[in-house]
């Protein structure tokens, strides 16, 4: 049996995976109205870069998150922090984790990935309307360490944990409905 295939009752945690513009914050954004806790570690980022710290994430995560740079795979020190933060809800989703093939041994053993995929065309639209209505700016053909790296991500979890793929591709209802339907199945 593949480690992770079975999940306790206690579904400790989902990890969201895609490309940048794929969905992946709206989708958790969404799960919250299923009673999950949400966690965007690109939200947390940016919250971190401007110093505002929300009440209910630790300090030391906060800090951490603010030593981190755009696009580049976490250090592992601020992994560790931001799995035992996930970790302790009775059930949370978090998206753009992992970053990297050395995160995964960080995660429980009971930990589910799902990978969102989103049409090219559908998903550069969506960033550039991000870019015209938000702060984050979206240029098309700059270099993402942690796009690169996804990948060889999604290949090692395909082989050594349990991993649902979603698609984005009409609306968010309907790829929220796609993610809580394969949940229940497991």
């Amino acid at each position: 049996m593949l480690a992770g295939a079975c999940l306790s009752r206690r579904m400790a945690l989902v990890c969201l995976l895609g490309r940048h513009g794929s969905g992946k914050s709206t989708i958790g954004g969404d799960l919250i109205a299923h009673g999950y806790q949400h966690t965007s570690v690109g939200t947390l980022r940016r919250l971190a870069q401007a110093a505002q710290f929300p009440s209910d994430v630790p300090a030391a995560l906060m800090m951490a998150m603010r030593r981190e740079r755009a696009g580049s795979p976490m250090s592992a020190s601020t992994a560790r922090k931001l799995v035992d933060y996930a970790s302790k809800a009775h059930k949370a989703v978090l998206d753009g984790f992992p970053s990297c093939v050395e995160h995964i041994a960080l995660l429980p053993a009971d930990t589910l990935f799902c990978v969102v995929w989103t049409p090219a065309q559908l998903r550069l639209q969506r960033l550039e309307h991000r870019s015209e209505i938000t702060k984050r700016v979206w240029t098309p053909g700059l270099h993402s360490e942690r796009e690169a790296t996804l990948p060889v991500l999604l290949s090692t979890l395909r082989r050594t944990r349990r991993c649902i793929f979603v698609t984005n591709g009409s609306t968010r209802e309907a790829a929220v409905a796609e993610m809580l339907g394969k949940l229940a199945a497991i």
